[in-house]
């Protein structure tokens, strides 16, 4: 038993070198900026989301200087919802049998657009009015390329599920770890970058094979010698990543977590990795003395337990909108998360077809 105590608190001490920091876009109400900014959203059956995304813009305290959607396909009516706004909207049917995911509809957006700074975000993304803004604003600041993982807005009990994952995308990522940030990529959700940055790292012609695509673009501006800067959404920009069923949560984090922890770095792979294995470690020691018949030992566990239920706690409540049964339970949602990472893992290595949005993608080579 004391060995899995040591590793219980090694973990409680790998979650403070994680989650260190939770850093965030400064609010900013100014609006002004010299730079034209043309908005990208890929969408692909978002009739629901694009509407909301699309009045939050609307109602925005900047200036914007265009909004591009890009119906990628769709089979519901993303196009027709979006149209019904007074932005340009593109439709593409054909994509090129080479290019994965949403890159193409992505490019295809940039080409279109006439604007020196560029914000790619996807249709699930909730603005405040203040945010774009903001995001203009950090960018003046920081002088270099801007992502944003949103806040993971939940509503239905399945959506607290993703619980794990958003814990582990923030850390895996290098967001909130102590000191400088060793970041795997961008944050796919928002994307900022100054035209001639992304035409100098060949736009997403690098991504345009991978699943996870905000991974690879991160990887050719590090290449290129391109600085980036990665905060957390907090209220200004949310999100609802699968607010349509279990399906599309269950698919999405299949589609995409096995890559995605495949490229992280060595350092943070293996301190979430510990951070893992403390979770798990923490409920093994209760069950065990329970068998033992050891209220000591029980006593104990529960103990250590509860301490990564505070901790849990401290660390979910800057990430999304998780309830307090969600981290008591939190078992339950780590068992979850294990079993899909290694669905996702067991695809990835034998590199079959994942689901996604009623397409069939291939994982990269």
């Amino acid at each position: 038993m004391l060995d899995l105590i040591i590793i219980v608190v090694i973990g409680l001490l790998s979650s403070f070198i994680l989650f260190y920091k939770f850093p965030s876009i400064k609010t900013n109400m100014s609006g002004e900026s010299h730079h034209k900014l043309s908005i990208i959203i890929p969408a692909r059956n978002e009739e629901k989301n694009i509407r909301l995304l699309l009045q939050d813009l609307m109602g925005q305290t900047a200036t914007i200087h265009e909004i591009i959607c890009v119906d990628d396909g769709s089979d519901d009516k993303t196009f027709d919802v979006a149209s019904s706004f007074d932005v340009k909207t593109i439709s593409i049917k054909d994509k090129p049998g080479d290019w994965t995911g949403k890159t193409w509809a992505c490019q295809t957006g940039a080409d279109s657009a006439t604007g020196d700074i560029l914000l790619f975000l996807d249709a699930d993304v909730r603005l405040s009015p203040n945010a774009i803004s903001s995001l203009i604003h950090s960018y003046h600041e920081n002088k270099c390329v801007i992502s944003v993982q949103p806040y993971h807005n939940t509503d239905k009990h399945y959506e607290q599920f993703s619980f794990f994952f958003n814990l582990i995308q923030v850390a895996g990522n290098g967001i909130s770890v102590i000191g400088e940030q060793k970041c795997a990529g961008l944050c796919g959700p928002l994307i900022l970058i100054d035209r001639q940055t992304y035409i100098s790292i060949d736009k997403h012609l690098s991504a345009k094979k991978s699943i996870v695509d905000d991974i690879a673009l991160g990887k050719k501006l590090q290449q290129m010698g391109f600085q980036f800067k990665l905060f957390m959404g907090s209220k200004d920009i949310t999100y609802r990543m699968y607010g349509n069923h279990f399906k599309s949560l269950f698919q999405g984090w299949t589609k995409n977590y096995a890559t995605g922890a495949l490229k992280t770095a060595p350092v943070i792979f293996g301190l979430v990795f510990l951070w893992v294995t403390s979770c798990i470690a923490s409920v093994i020691i209760v069950v065990q003395s329970l068998l033992d018949f050891n209220m000591t030992h029980f006593l104990l566990a529960m103990g250590l337990y509860f301490l990564w239920i505070l901790e849990l706690f401290r660390v979910s409540k800057a990430v999304g909108r998780f309830k307090k049964t969600t981290v008591f339970a939190y078992p339950i949602y780590l068992f979850f998360f294990m079993m899909v990472f290694f669905i996702s893992l067991f695809k990835k290595l034998f590199k079959m077809d994942v689901a996604w949005k009623d397409r069939k993608i291939k994982h990269e080579g």
